[in-house]
């Protein structure tokens, strides 16, 4: 099988030694047991669509009905719900001492102490030395947390994948379980600036 593509009309051409559709409109390409595919870039535009039928990571699972499909989407709502928990989880389990974050600060204009002054820096780094000192390498801890973020990550992917359907019951699933996840659990996430 080999592929061709052109920048300048956006024209992409795949030649297969398999019998395929051809948008030449049937002409002859001078190919031997070859066809090709020529696809515009208004060919190739991705759009959202309405679909009960869309399937989701692989062709096994799809919905053949209305019923399948809700249940597709609920377990869409479901996995980024827990997407956003473990995300908190993350943050409450994991997460460094506070006294690491730099805080902003009111700063007179006369005084010589801006941030990023020489004193604070050296503060800084002595914070930081501390807490490097304090928090030795413990296999296990950081292996749960390789763990936690590996599974973080492999379910952020699942629903990227699953929004790339351009399926639009797909799109607006796991916006909801976004928004479900961050309102049961956003206050713990590493942003919180709740009091």
């Amino acid at each position: 099988m080999s592929t061709s593509a052109s920048m300048a009309g956006m024209t992409m051409t795949m030649t297969s030694g398999s019998s395929m559709p051809s948008s030449t409109g049937g002409m002859d390409t001078g190919m031997d047991s070859s066809s090709s595919i020529m696809m515009t870039s208004a060919e190739m535009a991705m759009v959202f669509f309405q679909s009960v039928t869309t399937p989701l990571y692989s062709s096994t699972w799809t919905p053949q009905g209305q019923g399948s499909y809700a249940g597709t989407c609920i377990f869409l709502i479901v996995l980024a719900l827990v997407h956003r928990i473990l995300i908190a989880a993350r943050s409450i389990v994991f997460d460094s001492n506070q006294a690491l974050h730099r805080h902003r600060k009111d700063i007179s204009s006369d005084s010589d102490d801006y941030p990023g002054s020489r004193s604070e820096l050296e503060s800084m780094g002595n914070q930081f030395r501390s807490q490097w000192n304090s928090h030795p390498f413990r296999v296990a801890t950081e292996t749960a947390r390789a763990l936690l973020e590996v599974i973080v990550g492999g379910i952020g992917y699942l629903l990227m994948l699953a929004v790339m359907t351009m399926n639009v019951g797909y799109f607006l699933s796991v916006l909801g379980g976004i928004f479900l996840g961050t309102f049961v659990a956003g206050r713990f996430g590493a942003s919180d600036n709740h009091h």
